[in-house]
């Protein structure tokens, strides 16, 4: 069994699509399953893209629409999960899990799903202190500030996936574990990204609960993205053996708590606390150009690419035989790149067969007990719910577990994951080609849609659906006068709300980049501009800055980027201090030194957003959501030939 690994989707579903077909027709293979880390951008139309993290004029709508409206199948069983820059209206409805368009699987903001007898779990969104230990407060249509909040991870999910017992063999989550760059080439991770050796030295490069989930957890495979970097490790849990409670992660500016001790013999990793002389050696060489990695056809990283990390991690199967399983000693991690040409975005990794065991997507009935003992603790305002005991929650499950036995596993096919996709919002419709408007497209976000799959998945287990239940029937066409009525009366409601209420003290300001002008001969059909990202001096080691994973050049360039940054971070703080009760503490970070975002894309990382395939000029008429295309129809079929202006 073949498996398909994709970095950040960026909505690019073509491009990924037309790699996988390449990589198929060149090695002679089948893939079974694609498995993506996170900014998917299921957008169904301009109401979704309102709710995209991002600038409108960054906005563009992509090509998921015609997978959700059956222009287009996907060519292989796709499973994904949420990232930082998501349609987190349409991702709210499917909170547990369910299929976005026919044979691509959203895993929910937690789950657990079996596929040809491997367990694959994933933890959607990214890491940020204020909102961690909140429930989920959002309402929509969203606000500026809950667009910005809505895919942060919260104490909730990692809690019942910390209740997981038996073993994992794959983990999904979009940034990366803390502490997980010290157990792999960390030398060639800082020629790519030599701004990360400032989060690296002071252990806050990651995200904390992801780390405490690597260590409990222990899966056999962990897969990223996030940072658009392709980088691998191996955890060792036998030289980190450590127990459930004792996971509290040492203060900022130590020593890694996850870094392997000397034993491990890494002969990459670069001690980054030694003094400033070896360090001008290290950023000498990250300031040396780096080799393009692989043979430049997109996405045939499986094969050729450079470096050792692919050919260990190929080399190393995992046991996927039901009951012998145990977990992992080892984990073996994997981030990758963002869908471009000549960049490590895809990796295929080999698995063996296990007898007898589905190529059919179905629930796990471990994580169903989970679902069932800790629904009542999902909260849709600002205070989260205290989380009950260890043996409090153990005895929930267990009983739980019988439950879901007899009533579900005992029946024919009870776990196999219906194919139950329905659409709830309207699709974008393209118009016939040569028409265009005058009007520029409106990105208002759109109401709330009660979802079939969450109704049936609920009912299948015994519980109240609390996602959207008084949202709108599926094909309901929201009318714009109603929603502008709505908007209105949201906003006048959070003026006189407080900040505990609302989840923010004020409406954060968004600072603007000015654009370079496009060159004479350039055609820009949609909105584009160069990534952001930002380095880390030693002067702000302790509040760590967001990175997106594009390249900078020019000292002067990095300078005002990053300052940019640091006044977004500052407008964004909204002063929530909360403590899990549970999970491990960083206390230096709840004290102001927080690695913010988990380190990873800035929150305006609109480079990403803003190809437009084929050269489409978008708008929206009357009627609703339409698209003129001209140009060359076929380009993103291609597989990805030329780089759009906009990722560079």
């Amino acid at each position: 069994m073949r498996i398909a690994i994709e970095g950040c989707c960026h909505g690019e579903l073509d491009r990924i699509y037309a790699s996988l077909k390449n990589i198929q027709t060149v090695e002679n293979i089948t893939i079974d399953l694609l498995l993506i880390c996170g900014d998917f951008q299921s957008i169904r139309n301009y109401a979704d893209l309102g709710v995209l993290a991002c600038p409108e004029k960054y906005r563009a709508i992509g090509n998921f629409y015609e997978y959700y409206a059956g222009a287009k199948v996907a060519p292989i069983p796709t499973i994904f999960i949420g990232g930082n820059h998501e349609a987190s209206s349409y991702l709210w409805e499917l909170f547990h899990g369910g299929w976005v368009a026919p044979n691509i699987y959203f895993l929910g903001h937690a789950g657990v799903v079996n596929f040809g007898g491997l367990r694959i779990s994933g933890l959607s969104g990214i890491y940020k202190k204020p909102d961690y230990d909140s429930g989920y407060y959002e309402k929509q249509p969203y606000n500026d500030s809950d667009q910005r909040s809505i895919y942060h991870v919260r104490k909730y999910n990692v809690f019942r996936l910390a209740q997981i017992r038996e073993p994992l063999d794959i983990m999904l989550s979009h940034d990366w574990p803390r502490g997980i760059a010290t157990h792999g080439n960390t030398r060639q991770l800082l020629q790519v990204k030599p701004f990360l050796a400032g989060e690296i030295k002071t252990n806050t490069l990651g995200n904390y609960p992801a780390e405490y989930l690597l260590k409990h957890l222990k899966p056999a495979y962990w897969f990223a993205a996030h940072l658009h970097v392709k980088f691998a490790a191996v955890y060792n849990h036998d030289l980190e053996e450590v127990g459930q409670h004792d996971l509290k992660p040492k203060p900022a500016g130590t020593t890694p708590a996850s870094a392997p001790p000397p034993a491990l013999g890494n002969p990459d990793e670069i001690n980054l606390a030694d003094d400033d002389a070896e360090e001008d050696d290290v950023n000498a060489e990250a300031s040396a150009p780096v080799a393009a990695s692989g043979d430049g056809a997109p996405g045939e990283t499986s094969k050729g690419a450079e470096g050792t990390e692919a050919t260990e991690l190929m080399e190393i199967v995992i046991d996927t035989t039901g009951a012998s399983k145990t977990k992992a000693t080892l984990t073996k991690f994997l981030a990758l790149d963002k869908c471009l040409p000549n960049r490590d975005f895809l990796q295929v990794l080999e698995f063996p067969d296990t007898e007898g065991a589905s190529m059919a997507l179905s629930y796990d009935e471990e994580w169903l007990a989970i679902v069932r003992a800790t629904n009542d603790l999902l909260s849709l305002t600002k205070v989260q719910a205290k989380v009950p005991a260890d043996d409090e929650i153990k005895t929930r499950i267990d009983a739980e577990r019988a439950w879901i036995k007899e009533h579900v596993s005992s029946r024919e096919n009870g776990l196999l994951i219906p194919q139950n996709f329905s659409m709830t919002a309207p699709a974008y419709v393209a118009p016939p080609p040569g028409t265009r408007s005058s009007r520029p497209p409106s990105f208002r976000p759109g109401p709330a849609y009660l979802s079939p799959q969450m109704t049936e998945f609920c009912a299948l287990i015994g519980i109240p659906n609390f996602i959207n239940q008084k949202g709108l029937a599926p094909g309901t066409v929201p009318s714009i006068s109603k929603m502008k009525k709505e908007s209105a009366a949201k906003a006048v409601a959070l003026e006189g709300s407080t900040a505990e209420e609302t989840g923010a003290s004020r409406s954060p300001k968004r600072l603007k980049l000015e654009l370079p002008q496009p060159k004479a001969d350039e055609v820009v059909s949609a909105p584009s501009v160069p990534g952001e990202e930002f380095p880390l001096s030693e002067a702000n080691a302790e509040e760590p800055a967001e990175h997106n994973g594009q390249d900078l050049e020019g000292d002067e360039q990095v300078k005002q980027e990053h300052l940019l940054e640091q006044m977004e971070e500052a407008e964004d703080d909204l002063g929530h201090d909360g403590r899990s009760s549970w999970a491990p503490e960083d206390e230096e970070a709840h004290e102001g030194g927080e690695h913010d975002e988990g380190n990873c894309a800035a929150e305006e990382d609109h480079g990403d957003q803003g190809h437009a395939e084929g050269g489409e000029v978008f708008y929206e008429d009357e009627a609703g959501f339409t698209v003129d295309t001209k140009g060359d129809p076929e380009a993103a079929e291609e597989g990805g030939e030329e780089e759009s202006e906009n990722y560079e």
